[in-house]
């Protein structure tokens, strides 16, 4: 619900500002206010899941999403609208976290990549079926249904969790980290601010200075703080951990290429192919079907071949793919577009979420709740970071085309083969970024594989690698 969320709102924002007579900024406000709750509670949510259990929290943002989202509904002018949208991000924000780690915590770390296809659809299905659920809702229902269709499905999450899940153990003697809360909520909604805004307002502009000043000053302190602190809000410390630690760099690495061009890629089909954004959209669809099949066959034999080959072909597919979209021009074929986001799904099968095993199975499993939290939070900055860079680019690449003053690959209004060249300069920008990813990822392995290996030739234990106490042990299991 809550990726979904993300991408339906694009498409209803245009209608919602007529509706309210509202202006363009007001209609930011919409968009940024769900990212900056998101962006306070997402480091938060481990240390909730440990102090009051996974499952009560679990139900409580369910319950808190699925509210935000009717008074989003209910929406009397654009000022009630993005109130209520605060309140729909601070639930929303804990969904993604809490339920990779409630998930981590019921299967075993070779257990993992049978599950990992399974994982890995709300994130395919988000941004697939968000646009083109979101245009025919705007379209034969109205904008207020695109926040109503949340209420029931949350309503019955809210039963089927209460009704299965087993709850967590409590650590009671878990205490807030005060400051580092303040100093989180100062450093990740200033940050993404400006990263979302920056390329509209301008990086040079006193606002954006400001916001990215007062980040990255907090974010400075934050980390300090985090690393000296005994029960830190995010567990910083899990980064000593080298393979954690390279697993997180190829991961925004791969950001930058996979999702990226979630961004790029329509953009790029509507103004310079000049599709209509329901033909782009239906392009795309090959990627998800593609990429979930992947990652069930992939998931078959990772613990036969580990991380390295699988995740490194993913990565030099995506070169490969990306690369090639820079010799597209106007008059490419249909039927090469679907080969080209096919190819991307193929790569983002054999990437996206067996990367994260790489980290999760360096993880002890009473650390999995702050994991989870400090994953997550890395993974909102590093794509919100790479949509404002990739941004900027096509604005500076088509600075460099000489195209007329004025002109512009937002209102596409500028020459198509100037913006095409400004494409091909992000084009090969990912391209690199996948390629440094490659060398990256030769040096990962799976730490789980690894000691199991260990134990059948020596006889000792797996590190990081117990199985997790089943429901008659009191466990988080189902």
């Amino acid at each position: 619900m809550s990726i979904l969320d993300n991408n339906i709102i694009n498409v209803a924002l245009p209608t919602i500002l007529q509706h309210f007579d509202a202006s363009l900024g007001q209609g930011q406000l919409v968009v940024t206010a769900y990212v900056m709750a998101l962006a306070v509670v997402i480091p938060m949510s481990g240390f909730m899941g440990e102090r009051i259990g996974m499952k009560r929290l679990y139900m409580f943002v369910l319950a808190a999403f699925a509210t935000g989202s009717a008074l989003c509904g209910l929406a009397w002018n654009i000022e009630s609208l993005v109130a209520f949208r605060v309140l729909q991000g601070f639930g929303g924000g804990m969904l993604q976290p809490l339920g990779m780690a409630i998930i981590f915590s019921m299967i075993t770390p070779m257990e993992r990549p049978r599950f990992v296809a399974i994982l890995g659809m709300p994130v395919l299905l988000g941004p697939l079926i968000g646009p083109a659920l979101g245009g025919y809702l705007v379209e034969y229902v109205g904008w207020r249904s695109v926040f109503f269709i949340n209420v029931p499905v949350g309503i019955i999450n809210v039963f089927l969790v209460w009704r299965i899940l087993k709850e967590t153990p409590i650590k009671a003697e878990t205490r807030l980290d005060v400051r580092g809360v303040t100093f989180a909520t100062l450093a990740f909604p200033s940050l993404l601010f400006a990263a979302s805004r920056g390329t509209e307002i301008g990086w040079t502009s006193p606002p954006i200075i400001l916001l990215v000043l007062v980040g990255l000053t907090s974010f400075g302190l934050f980390i300090r703080h985090e690393l000296r602190h005994h029960d830190p809000m995010l567990k910083v410390r899990l980064y000593a951990a080298p393979m954690f630690r390279l697993a997180m760099f190829v991961q925004w690495i791969g950001i930058f290429s996979l999702f990226g061009l979630n961004v790029i890629i329509p953009l790029y089909l509507q103004r310079v192919h000049e599709l209509s954004p329901s033909h782009a959209g239906s392009l795309l669809i090959p990627m998800g079907i593609v990429a979930f099949v992947t990652m069930n066959v992939a998931g078959k034999f990772y613990n036969r071949l580990g991380p390295r080959p699988i995740i490194m072909s993913g990565l030099a597919v995506m070169a490969a793919s990306t690369m090639l979209w820079s010799f597209t021009t106007p008059g490419t074929s249909n039927l090469l577009i679907l080969v080209l986001v096919s190819l991307r799904g193929l790569g983002l099968g054999m990437f996206g979420q067996f990367i994260q095993i790489v980290a999760y199975n360096t993880v002890k499993q009473e650390d999995m709740p702050r994991a989870t939290s400090l994953v997550t939070t890395g993974q909102r900055l590093t794509t919100a970071f790479s949509t404002a860079i990739l941004t900027s680019v096509l604005v500076v690449g088509l600075t460099f085309t000489n195209a007329p003053a004025g002109t512009s690959i937002a209102a596409g209004t500028a020459p198509i083969d100037d913006q095409q060249t400004a494409f091909r300069y992000v084009f090969y920008l990912m391209t690199a970024l996948s390629c440094f990813g490659i060398l990256l990822a030769s040096r990962l392995r799976d730490d789980a594989i690894e000691g199991r290996k260990e134990k059948v030739t020596t006889g000792k234990p797996i590190p990081h690698a117990t199985p997790s106490p089943r429901p008659s042990e009191g466990g988080g299991s189902s």
